[in-house]
């Protein structure tokens, strides 16, 4: 009888620190803009990490910028840095999420090589047309960033959002988890009353 309950006092014991565990993990993700590195912090129940310190590192390490995030989770920091930097979210009891952004010269590069062909092609085809045109490089270049981010700002809350559901825990996981655990001591009971017989 003392056995059984303290198996059972131990079970009990085991199942609610895994949901303790499962409960604080936290994530982070961010993205470019311009000069701005944004993004989200969440738990793993997809809850928002509220007025949460957020470090940007370079890098080499070093610290470039702070910020906390919002009500929501959120958080927008101007950085200057152009080459890669890590996002470090500090949640507060010893739990912390990174998350690491390729340098924009990176993204740049593979970028280019990929539509450097087409924009040349396109280039001759409209030089030849003799088309005149009334809008500088400049200009065209950040009426299209800005097009572009309009367009884009839809696909990234999608990412986000589906980043969020993949580091949620699943059920079949935990249930999964309980059944090894179950396991596990079946094994041991099994074993203890051979030694018996």
């Amino acid at each position: 009888m003392n056995k059984r309950l303290c198996l059972l006092f131990s079970l009990f014991l085991i199942l609610i620190s895994v949901k303790a565990v499962l409960a604080h993990k936290v994530s982070v993700f961010g993205y470019r803009e311009g000069n701005c590195v944004i993004g989200e912090s969440y738990f793993s129940d997809g809850s928002p990490c509220k007025k949460c310190l957020v470090e940007i590192y370079d890098e080499q390490g070093k610290k470039i910028a702070q910020t906390t995030t919002d009500e929501k989770g959120n958080f927008k920091v101007l950085v200057n840095e152009k080459g890669s930097v890590k996002i470090k979210l500090i949640a507060g009891e010893g739990h912390l999420a990174e998350y690491e952004i390729e340098s924009m010269k990176e993204v740049a590069k593979k970028n280019q090589t990929s539509s450097q062909k087409e924009i040349s092609k396109k280039i001759v085809k409209s030089q030849n047309s003799q088309i005149q045109t009334s809008i500088s490089k400049d200009e065209l270049k950040k009426i299209v960033r800005e097009v572009v981010a309009e367009e884009t700002e839809c696909i990234k809350s999608i990412l986000m959002d589906l980043k969020k559901d993949m580091n949620k825990a699943k059920i079949h996981e935990i249930i999964g988890g309980i059944g090894y655990i179950f396991g596990i001591w079946g094994i041991i009971a099994l074993l203890k009353t051979r030694k018996k017989l």
